[in-house]
């Protein structure tokens, strides 16, 4: 039994059907989603009545729906090279802002406070750079593994200040007003392993899902003045995706 599953494995490998042969071209649309949760604290500190006010937001960055279209080309029967281009949907989030405000006539004394900052955006894309080995299954089925580097570019809304603004007027209260954002944009490498299924109903088109990680951390520099120091996101997850096939 043992030899007969190494036989089969081996005739998997190799075995190239001659429709495989005959596509040199081909092209992927996929639509699906990513799943990647993470949570973003941020913190900052300003001077005040001579003492130090201090604030932190919390950012809920969660998965989202991707659009992925990509290309290769068949060097030999059974590899490929070839690069695909994912976009990840901006996510849009409210972010709960609490700070801690000095009273300005007593020492030692601190106000909290609450505000929502709405509409923060979130996005995403990568660049995968990837050799595709492909493994026949039958004339119109094809499994395909493939794996390389990936380019990723990052943009996060983040909290760039805001100001304090005294309630009444015996100080024991305090409201946060001008909240502002900045959107900073970086970019980082890092790596795609997955695995795709195709059915080729026709000689030229067909469909098929793809299952692909990807991973890189992308630093984000915090907003100048807020005190804080670099943000590390991990960019790209687990992606779950189907859509269209087209072999030429």
């Amino acid at each position: 039994m043992r030899s007969s599953l190494v036989v089969l494995a081996v005739t998997l490998a190799f075995a190239t059907p001659a429709a495989a042969q005959d596509s040199r071209v081909f092209a992927n649309i996929n639509f699906g989603y990513q799943v990647q949760d993470q949570t973003l604290r941020q913190t900052a500190e300003f001077p005040l009545y001579d003492e130090t006010a201090s604030w932190e937001a919390t950012h809920s960055l969660e998965g989202g729906p991707i659009f992925d279209v990509g290309v290769g080309f068949r060097v030999f029967p059974r590899l490929s090279i070839g690069a695909s281009y994912t976009l990840r949907t901006k996510q849009s989030r409210d972010v709960t802002i609490t700070a801690s405000i000095p009273s300005p006539i007593f020492t030692d004394t601190f106000r909290s406070a609450t505000a929502s900052a709405t509409g923060l955006e979130y996005t995403e894309q990568a660049v995968h750079v990837q050799a595709f080995w492909h493994i026949p299954v039958t004339v119109e089925f094809d499994v395909t593994l493939f794996g390389g580097p990936t380019f990723f570019q990052v943009k996060n809304d983040l909290i760039a200040s805001l100001d304090a603004a005294e309630v009444g007027g015996d100080f024991s209260s305090v409201n946060l007003q001008n909240i502002a954002t900045t959107r900073p944009s970086e970019s980082a490498v890092g790596f795609n392993v997955g695995i795709d299924g195709t059915y080729m109903f026709i000689r030229n088109a067909g469909i098929g899902a793809m299952l692909r990680y990807s991973r890189g951390s992308v630093d984000l520099a915090a907003p100048a003045g807020t005190g804080s120091e670099s943000f590390s996101i991990d960019a790209g997850g687990l992606e779950i995706a189907a859509g269209l096939r087209f072999r030429f």
